[in-house]
């Protein structure tokens, strides 16, 4: 069918197009009553508007059947000029799925889907399959399916002995416009098959990477959803090659900010199951990614306390090794970019403890591949954590006992005292402070 090239819509005024005598002649000339059509005053309340209702429509929804519904309209034939409506809308979401691509839809809902088996689908099919691939909202399908029962009962496409006055006539083409052919949304299918060929074959390179985080920021939140929940799964599936888990991360890193709460509260159910039957490795998976993404907060509090207090602990450990030198810096490095700021309060104590402990370091030295963490997680000390700091150091632990016996852990820890902002330091501990970096 050609498309229009029409931009505006100019349509005569209701006076310069007198043909109510000619509806007259024509149906006493039949010998069936006036009544059978539109009544002039209906005619007249849908043709005053018709102008503005048309505009509304976009352009590449304007074809031969908006003509005849038009022409339909004037002559009062208001069960034609709502079949002539319904199938234009029909004709926009199938070329919104058409759009999307076969192929990409097929992957995304699980079926076959071509153009033959496209246009042999029942509108109700269409209209469900329109909602799971995002073109349609809760609220569009309900009035969307009203008209499909108004196009039912009211249109020439079935016998029926009603028919729809103006104000319903108004009513049914505005809901079709504003949900169907005033919505411009479009959105490009992603090839889920593609993509997870692609992971699941090589380490993806930078470019790959690129390449896919810009198609999914393309995708609508349903679409979105789904990808998500592929990279989370294969992400924790205890079988997946470590290529495949650093693809998946890769991916949910660059795009974790378009995804949605719906699809976030998705994972977070996966990740219920797993305690819930009792699934360790991909319940530390699960943790695990939710870390590298940067969304701890999202996990339970106890759970976030729990993986907090494990990454303290694998961190002194190491620290007290005789390796420390060579081991601390992934250590150091998980706790800065992943914990910096979500460390819940009671375990700030400990967080600072650490910290502090490791940069003073001991009589040999401080691991220097660390240094540049533990620095930045200084800087970051809050009046709290600057408060406790000036506690530990009082008390009998490692951190005191070093700072007594070790002229070079005293130099270090006023190093450590200078990283601090000024205006971080408690009142109570200014004379200290003060006489330590003087």
């Amino acid at each position: 069918m050609s498309y229009l090239v029409v931009k505006e819509t100019n349509l005569p005024e209701y006076s310069a197009t007198d043909i109510e005598p000619v509806i007259q002649s024509l149906t006493s000339s039949l010998g069936i009553p006036r009544e059978v059509l539109a009544t002039e005053r209906d005619i007249k309340r849908v043709w005053i508007s018709l102008k503005d209702t048309l505009e509304d429509v976009k352009l590449e929804y304007r074809h031969e059947l908006l003509a005849r519904m038009v022409v339909s309209i004037r002559v009062g034939l208001f069960s034609s000029a709502v079949n002539d409506m319904w199938n234009t809308a029909i004709l926009a979401l199938r070329q919104k799925v058409k759009s999307f691509g076969y192929s990409e839809a097929a992957s995304f809902l699980k079926r076959d889907i071509d153009e033959k088996v496209l246009n042999q689908m029942r509108d109700k099919e269409l209209i469900d399959i329109c909602v799971s691939l995002g073109f349609l909202d809760d609220d569009a399908y309900f009035f969307v399916n009203h008209c499909r029962e108004l196009r039912n009962n009211f249109s020439s496409a079935h016998p029926s002995n009603s028919m729809l006055d103006g104000v319903e006539l108004d009513y049914f083409m505005h809901q079709c416009i504003k949900h169907i052919l005033g919505n411009d949304v479009q959105y490009e299918g992603f090839p889920v098959a593609e993509f997870m060929k692609t992971i699941k074959e090589d380490s993806l390179n930078q470019q790959s990477i690129e390449y896919y985080a810009e198609k999914i920021k393309k995708a609508n939140d349903l679409q979105k959803s789904s990808i998500l929940k592929l990279l989370f799964v294969n992400y924790v599936d205890e079988d997946s090659d470590e290529f495949v888990r650093t693809n998946c991360l890769a991916i949910a890193t660059s795009t974790w900010a378009e995804y949605d709460n719906a699809a976030i509260v998705e994972l977070l159910g996966l990740y219920s199951d797993y305690m819930l039957k009792d699934k360790v490795k991909k319940r530390q998976y699960a943790e695990r990614f939710f870390e590298k993404v940067g969304a701890l907060e999202e996990l339970p509090k106890d759970k976030l306390y729990s993986i907090v207090a494990r990454a303290l602990k694998d961190l002194e450990e190491t620290h007290h090794d005789l390796n420390n030198f060579y081991n601390e810096r992934p250590f150091a490095e998980r706790l800065s970019e992943s914990f910096d700021k979500k460390v819940p309060n009671s375990l700030l104590k400990q967080y600072v403890y650490v910290v502090s402990l490791c940069y003073v370091g001991n009589g040999y030295g401080t691991a220097d591949s660390a240094k540049p963490y533990y620095e930045k997680m200084i800087r970051n000390f809050s009046l709290k954590e600057v408060e406790l700091l000036f506690e530990l150091v009082k008390e009998n632990n490692y951190l005191h006992d070093r700072l007594s016996r070790h002229p070079r852990c005293t130099v270090q820890f006023k190093n450590l005292l200078k990283l601090l902002e000024p205006g971080a330091i408690p009142l109570k501990y200014k004379p200290a402070y003060e006489k330590v970096i003087k």
